[in-house]
């Protein structure tokens, strides 16, 4: 298969599922994490310490609000769909990382098996159509792994493979913090134990590239300790861990859900999983296969029992399973206990299913936002272009994405200038002020419009 026909695959297939109605619907889930301290960024020129509401936001590092903000200056518009492309961007690149960089260890028509999986995979799909962390997250983890994977089974310059692929961890630490180099070390670490070349971790270029990932990482997390109280940090950061450790956020169901749900994470390729028999790859494919499976599954499931896991949080296995399909296409190491057609009769409905129901539920379920932009439309309308307003502790509110007026957050309502005219505010506001509007309930608590100065 010629290289450039799998590259055109890849790109019309990431079009399909990706694109169509990518901006339609509003923002949800943790999306307004991401995007308002972007917005704050871009307004306040302040890129090291995020903020929401005009407070810091302390708890994920800031390379998803560095990479939106930058989105929205780029691209000269802040919607949903501007919002939401580094999103599909970084899923595209991958998905032509393994087009143009594996067929030398998965062969052709393996390469373009892998790239399909990833860009099919539901959990990648659920993901990378939104502004979550996940889809850079996990897309920082597959260049750091295909890179060190591709070089390293045929035998590149040790310097190449062992720094290169740290300088993308290092970017992952600053999208999640460390937990990718849990799921990192353990793929490598088992693939070059089934291999027998354990020894090679141990090399020199491995411990520059070490350094030059908490370079990377210390080139933001220095200064921004300094610009905030380091107390604060690990205070957030602790409860972070504790909670995932405890799972006191969630429910016993909630935990349960964890392990079907993972599964869906990896249909439709996951079908032909099953049907994988190493026996009928070479030596060196079977033993990096081994690698693969077991350097993937063990931190899937010790990360599945936490009472705090969420199904999100073994994404970064998704590469590594993709990268197993690829070795079995390679060698059609199958061995089909039912009809093959059947399988990939299934995995294509799935497939297919998905690049439909995703961009339709877009476009259908998901397009009225929770109440967002009724009230933005009712603030934007009460406050002419020339105004700005100040925002008193609002907390983390969405709606603030879709206000058009320039925003000069407070933390209580004596700061408020004489020259002030519309304040949104939490709590009533009495002297010589005049409710315009309040807004729905977010999270049980609404915001109060006032013109003040009559």
């Amino acid at each position: 298969m010629p290289r450039t026909l799998s590259l055109v695959i890849v790109v019309l297939v990431w079009a399909a599922i990706y694109l169509p109605w990518l901006g339609t619907s509003g923002l949800r889930s943790e999306e307004g994490h991401r995007v308002l301290p972007a917005v704050e960024m871009l307004n306040s020129g302040d890129y090291l310490v995020p903020h929401i509401g005009g407070q810091p936001y302390l708890r994920k590092p800031p390379l998803i609000n560095w990479l939106v903000a930058a989105s929205f200056k780029i691209l000269g518009q802040r919607n949903e769909w501007s919002a939401r492309f580094p999103s599909v961007v970084a899923v595209l690149i991958v998905g032509i990382v393994f087009a143009t960089l594996t067929p030398a260890i998965l062969g052709e028509h393996g390469s373009l098996a892998a790239a399909l999986a990833w860009l099919t995979s539901l959990g990648m799909v659920e993901k990378g159509r939104m502004i979550e962390i996940e889809a850079v997250y996990v897309s920082l983890f597959a260049f750091a792994f295909l890179c060190w994977l591709a070089w390293w089974r045929t035998k590149r310059s040790l310097w190449l493979t062992w720094i290169v692929p740290w300088i993308f961890l290092g970017l992952g630490l600053l999208a999640k913090g460390p937990a990718l180099l849990f799921f990192f070390y353990a793929v490598v670490v088992m693939i070059l134990f089934r291999t027998k070349r354990l020894s090679e971790i141990f090399c020199f270029q491995h411990s520059l590239g070490i350094l030059a990932m908490l370079a990377i990482f210390a080139a933001w997390a220095v200064p921004f300790s300094r610009a905030t109280q380091a107390a604060q940090i690990s205070h957030t950061w602790s409860n972070e861990l504790l909670n995932r450790f405890t799972g006191s956020e969630g429910t016993f169901n909630d935990w349960l859900l964890n392990f079907p749900l993972s599964f869906a994470y990896f249909l439709p390729f996951g079908l032909a999983l099953p049907f994988v028999r190493l026996s009928k790859m070479p030596n060196e494919d079977s033993a990096i296969a081994r690698g693969l499976f077991f350097g993937s599954a063990v931190p899937l499931l010790l990360v599945l029992i936490l009472p705090g896991a969420i199904q999100r949080y073994i994404m970064p296995t998704l590469i590594p399973a993709c990268c197993f399909l690829g070795l079995a296409v390679r060698s059609d190491a199958f061995e089909w206990k039912i009809p093959r057609a059947l399988v990939v009769t299934l995995m294509l409905i799935i497939a297919m299913g998905a690049m439909i129901i995703f961009p339709w539920r877009s476009a259908t379920v998901q397009k009225e936002r929770p109440g967002y932009d009724r009230d933005a439309a009712s603030i934007n309308q009460a406050i002419p272009d020339d105004e700005k307003l100040f925002v008193i502790s609002p907390g983390y509110q969405p709606l603030l994405f879709y206000v058009h007026a320039p925003i000069i957050y407070l933390t209580q309502a004596s700061e408020l200038p004489q020259t002030a005219h519309f304040a949104l505010v939490r709590r009533e506001l009495k002297n010589n002020a005049q409710l315009l509007l309040r807004t729905k309930k977010f999270r049980g608590e609404e915001m109060l419009l006032y013109q003040m100065n009559l």
